[in-house]
């Protein structure tokens, strides 16, 4: 078991388990050349029951199941394969989100809202098509020990844990433990929340509108790693978007890593935001500063105890607060776990982030200014 699954985090995470593979030989014109090809079957099942305090006006409690996350979001997906010769490879991932307390699908009703895409991959590096992650998704994972877990640092911007963009092209290139790989974006969808990156799609006459681009360079040693991003997404949303106009831009640019020491694992981060567009009814063009610092530590090999601080200020606006987080998780067997959880957020005067990652806002949102309280407990499998 490794400490990336302990963790929690990563693709390579949701996709242990249960594989089968469908293999076809394609004879070719000479008769003598074949493709191989593999398809696999992966995804978590994922849920609990959690308790979160001072929801809206009326400070309420509720006692639900979440729908968007738990200690990993719920998912199934197929991870495809072909072998073209000459080390040229066909890929493609179609992969589905969905809650497992109604069976209805995440990602704004889409059967595949997670990621849809394809392409071809060689040793000159990956290049895709579809529905895909931002970079910046991908290196804010390389120093967040606890993310996507309900209650997280994440919570101060969620943006990091699904920023996906439609209508997008993809390149990374690996070697050795480094990876390098950029992503554009000919328009963002508007089935998404605006938090989420929603905008208006392709637009035929505004060259601007909805784009989006983000570039990674990571590398990973095993015992320590390090990665940096830059994302920036265009206006063009209209009337009610938090980015009405294409001219708006919101832009991040991140650093973060982790090191290893035996069987601890400690992780930190720093995200510098400038964000062009609207923040309250009131307040546009706020420029924040996010940072948070957390660790593993597996005692024995059947349990794991993550913790973690985030922090971020917004300039001179009071929007600022802080989050603090914890999980202790018992496992089974690599498959499945049962895990409690828990985290507390502190609002400035006029911010209102909720504790609660595992709904949509603003379903358990606070009003501005008050904090908020968050606990689970819940069951984990992978397949």
């Amino acid at each position: 078991m490794t400490a990336r699954l302990n963790r929690a985090r990563g693709a390579n995470s949701w996709r242990r388990g249960f594989r089968w593979t469908l293999s076809a030989l394609a004879a070719c014109a000479s008769g003598v050349s074949h493709a191989q090809s593999s398809v696999t079957l992966y995804g978590v099942v994922d849920t609990g029951v959690e308790y979160v305090t001072n929801i809206g006006p009326q400070k309420s409690s509720s006692v639900h199941m979440p729908s968007l996350t738990a200690s990993l979001p719920s998912l199934w997906g197929l991870r495809g394969k072909e072998d073209l010769g000459g080390g040229l490879n066909a890929v493609f991932v179609l992969e589905s989100g969905f809650a497992p307390g109604t069976g209805s699908l995440n990602q704004g009703g889409r059967l595949f809202g997670r990621q849809a895409y394809v392409g071809l991959s060689g040793r000159w590096g990956t290049v895709t098509f579809g529905r895909q992650y931002s970079q910046i998704f991908w290196a804010a994972l390389t120093g967040d020990t606890l993310a996507p877990n309900i209650y997280a640092a994440a919570d101060l911007d969620p943006y990091l844990t699904q920023p996906r963009v439609d209508n997008s092209i993809t390149y990374t290139f690996r070697s050795s433990g480094l990876t390098a790989a950029a992503t554009y974006s000919f328009g963002r969808d508007a089935v998404d929340s605006a938090p989420a990156g929603g905008c208006a799609g392709q637009s035929p006459t505004d060259w601007h509108a909805c784009k989006s681009m983000s570039a990674m360079l990571k590398y990973d040693a095993g015992t320590w790693g390090a990665a940096a991003a830059f994302d920036r997404n265009y206006g063009g949303g209209g009337t009610g978007s938090a980015l009405p106009l294409s001219s708006e831009t919101d832009t991040r640019a991140l650093i973060d890593g982790y090191v290893k020491f035996g069987n601890a694992t400690l992780g930190a981060g720093f995200q510098h935001r400038i964000n062009h567009g609207e923040q309250t009814p009131t307040v546009f063009d706020a420029t924040s500063n996010y940072w948070w610092i957390g660790g593993s530590y597996l005692p024995v090999p059947d349990i794991a105890l993550d913790a973690q601080f985030g922090r971020i200020t917004v300039s001179g606006q009071g929007l600022g607060g802080s989050v603090i987080a914890a999980r202790a998780m018992y496992f089974f067997s690599k498959q499945t776990s049962v895990y409690v959880t828990a985290g507390h957020v502190f609002n400035q005067r006029n911010a209102s982030f909720s504790i609660d990652g595992g709904v949509p806002p603003p379903t358990s949102t606070p009003l501005p200014g008050v904090n908020q309280t968050g606990a689970m407990v819940g069951i984990r499998h992978l397949f």
